[in-house]
């Protein structure tokens, strides 16, 4: 995915960059003039650091991080920040019916990308067996998981990071937070969406944002072919294969954790209208036959949308 910045924005722009969470960070802070640019900077890197202080927790991998301590012991006492972000997972896994799950983390570290890896039948489905969303039990702060369950913050927290690093910047100021792919915007911009089967940098539709996040999952990120199969990093968590309902999903949403979670949603499920529309999300969705299905409301998050009806 990438951008365009409005050309009715005025001013100089401070951008901060880095690598995080997997990807590459880019915070746009639109100035009022060039006299404020120090000010403008030091909200970037401020920004910034609210992306890594939430990488620094939700790393799974990590086992001195939080999410990797709870995979470790499968219980625990947790900041209300994360057993907020639990409890919203929890309830986006009813609302997708399980298409969205975070205990998909033994199933996901089964598979791998760099180098390929294709686990064993028997390995995946006990992995599968292992994949209990719908049975994380929070109580107060105590979070506890599912037997052998272990969880990957993956589908959600990128879309989190990036609405909460926007969060830090002063709400005068126009201001653009990519969190490898999960856009959140303070006024409007345009957002190129990534052609699934084309070079880095072709986009097969313009979005016109405004205050807002917008996340795009696909299967062409993290992803390697063997006998003529594309096998990619997004898993139907009731399977444990890599899932085909579609190629790419963007989802515009007010909370970028929502917008995370149901794009990795959509690409299990395929174009399902009944939840981007219960959720009050808009959504663009690429099928395997390149067919684009528009979904939701545009309401008064999405401004435009340019597109064809299939790639």
């Amino acid at each position: 995915m990438f951008w365009w910045v409005a050309a009715a924005l005025a001013g100089p722009n401070a951008t901060v960059t880095s690598e995080a969470m997997g990807g590459n960070l880019r915070i746009i802070v639109r100035c009022e003039s060039a006299f404020w640019h120090s000010d403008c900077l030091s909200d970037g890197v401020a920004a910034r650091s609210e992306v890594e202080r939430i990488e620094a927790w939700a790393t799974d991998w990590r086992k001195e991080s939080t999410i990797g301590a709870l995979n470790e012991t499968g219980n625990g006492e947790l900041p209300e920040e994360i057993v907020n972000l639990l409890t919203i997972s929890t309830e986006l896994n009813r609302a997708t019916h399980g298409a969205f799950d975070v205990t998909v983390g033994g199933l996901w570290h089964l598979w791998g990308f760099d180098p390929p890896r294709i686990p064993t039948e028997a390995q995946r489905l006990e992995a599968v067996a292992s994949v209990r969303g719908e049975e994380v039990r929070v109580e107060g702060n105590q979070v506890f998981l599912p037997t052998h369950s272990q969880i990957t913050l993956g589908g959600i927290a990128q879309g989190y990071a990036a609405s909460a690093a926007l969060a830090r910047i002063p709400k005068k100021r126009a201001t653009m937070v990519d969190v490898s792919g999960d856009i959140a915007v303070r006024g409007r911009w345009t957002i190129g969406i990534q052609h699934p089967r084309a070079d880095r940098g072709l986009a097969f539709a313009q979005v016109g944002l405004r205050n807002a996040v917008l996340s795009t999952s696909g299967d062409y990120e993290h992803y390697f072919e063997a006998d003529g199969q594309r096998y990619h990093h997004i898993l139907d968590p009731k399977t444990g294969l890599p899932a085909y309902g579609a190629i790419s999903a963007t989802v515009v949403h007010p909370d970028g954790a929502l917008a995370d979670a149901l794009a990795t949603a959509l690409i299990v499920l395929g174009p399902d209208e009944a939840v981007v529309s219960s959720a009050g999300a808009w959504a663009l969705v690429v099928t395997p036959d390149l067919q684009i299905h528009e979904l939701g409301r545009r309401g008064k998050h999405v401004t435009s949308v340019l597109r064809p009806d299939h790639l």
